[in-house]
């Protein structure tokens, strides 16, 4: 982890002509180290609706009927200047009702990006009036922070206080956070973002790469 932030410090110098301080390099490295931990734990304890413990998922599984599941994930492409967001829904049974890719400019830490996926995820379930949603990431970090939301007067506060606002125009609504293997068909919907942008995908129209992982979780 410190090798890598003094990686990330390396790029900010060359491309952005930004030189951060020592000391924010060892904060960065050491909040990465505690999500990589989090993240590979066997468990990790997080909280359904009713605050009650649940294991984090290793795989993707089906949610309870009638409710719907939405993943969602983001992707950076730093040299691009650019990040994707993924977003999947699927009902109990399993099938796909859409998907959709995003890409949008600007060079924001990863956890920025997954809270404004999660955003873009409670606006898409808006519009489409579904109810019943649990919303799945695989970033602890804002997960927790939504689960336990306190205002905070930053950007990543503000986008946080906006996905609030959103739930609370959505008929009962819920985080959960799983690990990376429960999140494979929208990672892969989120790295695609560069090369498709911006496409919404039905059920039956899936291209193949993201239909074959569909099917994978199901097995």
């Amino acid at each position: 982890m410190i090798v890598w932030a003094i990686w990330k410090h390396r790029n900010e110098l060359v491309w952005n002509s930004k030189r951060p301080e020592v000391s924010e390099i060892v904060t960065l490295a050491k909040l990465n180290f505690i999500d990589w931990y989090n993240a590979h734990k066997n468990t990790v304890p997080t909280h359904d609706v009713n605050g009650s413990d649940v294991e984090v998922l290793e795989r993707w599984t089906a949610p309870q009927f009638p409710m719907i599941k939405v993943n969602v994930d983001g992707a950076i492409f730093s040299n691009e200047r650019r990040f994707g967001i993924g977003l999947i829904a699927r009902t109990a049974a399993g099938v796909v009702l859409q998907a959709k890719s995003l890409l949008k400019e600007g060079v924001l830490k990863p956890h920025v990006v997954e809270a404004i996926g999660i955003k873009e995820a409670l606006s898409w379930i808006k519009d489409n009036r579904w109810t019943n949603v649990v919303v799945e990431s695989d970033c602890l970090r804002v997960i927790r922070d939504l689960q336990k939301f306190k205002h905070m007067a930053s950007p990543y506060g503000h986008i946080l206080s906006d996905c609030m606002t959103l739930c609370s125009g959505v008929d009962d609504v819920s985080f959960n956070f799983v690990k990376r293997s429960a999140n494979k068909v929208v990672h892969a919907i989120a790295r695609s973002s560069l090369i498709e942008a911006d496409c919404t995908y039905s059920g039956d129209a899936l291209p193949m790469d993201f239909a074959s992982l569909v099917l994978n979780d199901l097995i």
